[in-house]
């Protein structure tokens, strides 16, 4: 029998995150390398996020998407409240929230999907619910329509299992998730720092510890507290979609769909004999020893010839986030290495970092014209696997700063909401149409910047962060408030060198003429 929450954990919320990989241009950056059709984005389409926590990428995409209608269901009260909050504030009619179990949803909650996504859900509840979900997404999926899951994976799991077990068993059923979470996380750093054998026998464990030291609490209480938890490997993952209709189209992680990039140089030439992907991906389980996977499915057939794979991968489009001097140049893929300077990733990277562009518009660009269209494909697609670029909806134009500015609703709603809660505040890049995370205090210097110009950005970020949280540390030094407004000051000339002309770019903000 199905429960509701199918084990999950409920008495503390998730942490309130964007994902990237789940906007529509990534997923059809993704599918269209495979030789799977993209969805269209520039009319109508659905999306939705099953287990959607506080609902933060629904309510980002919604906001680059006005046309389309993103749906997220949850089973945590908690979460929808946040979700619908958020929807409310950024003017959303195009974002919808349901406060129920996956078992519980009927045919008329959720129409026909061109998108569905699930962070980790499958991973954290029990065999009854896992099946619901599951086959309420396939159901609901159109031809051609894509599911993103992602779960933690083995063998990268497979010395956590028994730790997690173990600190699951010594905690009281209850007490909160949040504090069994605490009371684990404290026995197993001081199993790390005596070092007993099974440290010893499995070093990666202490590196994890450190890492769930560095992270909110929250994310533990979900990652490790659930009742029923789960790590797949490919070929499990494999036999719960196939018989749904759904085809692995790949990994939405860029680079581990390119052999050169995903397994080390002395295996080459084994790889390259693989006639099937889930020979590959079963293989590369145990090369890259990943604890979560991040898998990309389609309810479809592949394209049939080499000119098909060229019409649906020419219109691609690829971006920036970041500004051209904040571009990591150098980029280490475990045992491998991958350098942008030479051509012709230096024109490339300057032209795309100033503007989205379509690879078929990259013939245009000097430096990268002479090059094939299979050249440019390849070039683009490198460049994503290294993180810095990424797939964007629609091509965009170079920016103008000017005197004033403007915010999209749902992004004063995001900051006003978020900013004094979160240290990293998502927003719509509605030009780009996905998000970008921002540290809270240039978010809120940002607002200030739109609505009291620069002369009052600093005095504005100041009464607000002042009034919310009182007195600002940083460093652990509590700072006084001459110098709350030095730092302020230095801040606001970042945002507006560095960041500006691309926040404007990609419709963070806008100029106003």
């Amino acid at each position: 029998m199905t429960t509701q929450t199918g084990g999950y954990v409920t008495d503390v919320a998730y942490v309130a995150e964007f994902y990237g990989d789940h906007a529509p241009a990534h997923l059809n950056m993704t599918a269209a390398a495979a030789g799977y059709r993209p969805r269209p984005l520039d009319g109508p389409f659905t999306w939705c996020d099953y287990g959607c926590g506080n609902g933060i990428t629904a309510i980002v995409l919604a906001g680059c998407f006005p046309q389309a209608h993103f749906y997220g269901v949850d089973f945590l009260r908690e979460h929808i409240t946040l979700a619908e909050t958020l929807a409310v504030r950024g003017g959303l009619e195009n974002a919808t929230f349901l406060q129920k179990g996956f078992a519980d949803l009927k045919p008329a909650d959720i129409p026909p999907l061109d998108f569905a996504v699930m962070h980790g859900v499958l991973s954290w509840i029990d065999e009854p619910t896992r099946n619901a979900v599951l086959d309420d997404a396939s159901k609901r999926l159109k031809p051609g329509g894509m599911l993103l899951t992602g779960t933690n994976a083995m063998p990268g799991w497979a010395a956590k299992i028994p730790l997690r077990n173990m600190i699951y068993s010594l905690t009281k059923d209850d007490v909160s998730s949040l504090e069994r979470a605490r009371v684990g996380l404290a026995w197993m750093k001081k199993l790390k720092d005596a070092e007993v054998k099974y440290f010893r026998d499995n070093p990666a464990l202490a590196e994890a510890v450190d890492q769930l030291s560095r992270l909110d609490p929250r994310y533990m209480a979900h990652e490790y507290f659930n009742q029923h938890l789960r790590a797949f490997y490919f070929a499990e993952l494999r036999s719960l979609m196939e018989p749904r209709g759904l085809k692995f189209a790949g990994s939405a992680t860029v680079f581990l769909n390119m052999v050169d990039l995903a397994v080390p140089q002395a295996l080459y030439d084994d790889f390259r004999t693989i006639t099937s992907r889930a020979e590959l991906e079963a293989k590369r389980d145990f090369i890259r020893n990943e604890a979560f996977r991040r898998d990309v499915w389609i309810k479809g057939d592949t394209i049939q010839t080499e000119q098909e794979w060229m019409d649906i991968n020419l219109p691609q489009i690829f971006g920036s986030l970041k500004p051209l001097e904040l571009i990591d140049k150098a980029v280490a893929f475990g045992d491998v290495q991958l350098s942008y300077d030479g051509e012709p990733f230096e024109a490339l990277l300057k032209a795309v970092t100033q503007r989205g562009t379509s690879i078929a518009h990259m013939d245009k660009i000097p430096g990268i014209d002479s090059l094939s269209p299979m050249t440019r494909v390849d070039a683009a697609r490198l460049m994503a696997a290294g993180g810095d670029i990424v797939a964007f909806a629609r091509e965009t134009v170079p920016a103008k700063t000017g005197t004033k500015y403007s915010i999209p609703a749902v992004n004063r709603g995001l900051i006003k909401e978020l900013g004094l809660k979160l240290p990293k505040v998502p927003l719509a890049a509605v030009h780009a149409g996905t998000g970008i995370e921002m540290p809270n205090i240039d978010a809120v210097l940002l607002l200030a910047l739109v609505d009291k110009g620069a002369a009052q950005a600093v005095a504005q970020a100041q009464k607000v962060l002042t009034a919310d949280v009182g007195d600002i540390v940083i460093g652990g030094k509590t700072l006084s408030k001459s110098e709350v407004t030095a730092f302020l000051t230095d801040r606001l000339k970042t945002l507006q060198s560095v960041w500006l002309n691309k926040l404007i770019e990609i419709g963070v903000i806008s100029v106003e003429h």
